[in-house]
C-alpha cells in the first residue's frame, strides 16, 4: 500500500516539477503568441508606440485601433527569413538605444510630435547603423501594407469588390471627389 502512495507522490511532484517551468508569474505578459520569435513586453510595446506614430488616429481609426503592431509581429514571425527576423530583433535592440542617446529619453516616453521627428530623422539620416534603418524600413511597410489591407479601409474606406467593374462598367466616368474609391482595383 504505501508503495503505491510513494509512486503516486512522485507522479505528481514530477508532472508538478514539469508544468513549473511553464508558468510565468512575472507582470509583463506578451499579448500575441508567436511560433518563432521570442519577445518580450518592453519590445511588443515599443512596437506598438513606433506603429501608432506611423499611423496614428483621427477621424479614422489608426493602426492601434486597427491592432496594426500585431500583423507586424505576425508577418516578421510567420513570412520572414531567419536573417531578416535577426536583423529586425537587433535593430529593435538598437533603436531604443540610440534614441535615448539623441534625445535623452526613451522612446514611449517621447511627445508625439518628438516621436514622429526622431522616426522622420532616423530614417532619412546616416546617424543610424543599418539594423536600425531595416528595422524602420521593414517596420514602416508593413504596417502600411496591413493598414491598407485591414477590413475597415477594405469594407468602409475603400469598398472592395471581388470583381472590379463586373455589371457596372463604365468606359468614361468623371471622378467625383467625394465618391469613396478602391486604389486596388
Amino acid at each position: 500500500m504505501k508503495r503505491r502512495k510513494v509512486l503516486k507522490n512522485i507522479g505528481l511532484f514530477t508532472s508538478g516539477m514539469l508544468l513549473f517551468p511553464s508558468c510565468d508569474f512575472s507582470d509583463e505578459k506578451v499579448s500575441i503568441l508567436l511560433n518563432k520569435l521570442y519577445i518580450d513586453a518592453k519590445q511588443e510595446f515599443l512596437v506598438e508606440a513606433i506603429v501608432g506614430t506611423l499611423l496614428p488616429e483621427g477621424e479614422i481609426p489608426g493602426g492601434l485601433s486597427l491592432k496594426v503592431q500585431n500583423f507586424v509581429w505576425v508577418m516578421i514571425d510567420d513570412c520572414s527569413t531567419k536573417e531578416t527576423q535577426e536583423s529586425f530583433l537587433n535593430g529593435l535592440a538598437k533603436f531604443d538605444m540610440k534614441v535615448l542617446e539623441l534625445s535623452k529619453k526613451y522612446f514611449v516616453n517621447l511627445k508625439e510630435n518628438d516621436r514622429a521627428n526622431m522616426l522622420k530623422n532616423l530614417i532619412k539620416s546616416r546617424q543610424a547603423n543599418s539594423d536600425i534603418q531595416n528595422f524602420l524600413n521593414t517596420t514602416k511597410r508593413i504596417a502600411i501594407s496591413g493598414y491598407m489591407n485591414s477590413e475597415y479601409i477594405m469594407t468602409q474606406q475603400m469598398p472592395y469588390k471581388l470583381v472590379p467593374g463586373a455589371g457596372s462598367y463604365v468606359p468614361c466616368k468623371t471622378i467625383n471627389p467625394t465618391e469613396k474609391i478602391n486604389i486596388n482595383g
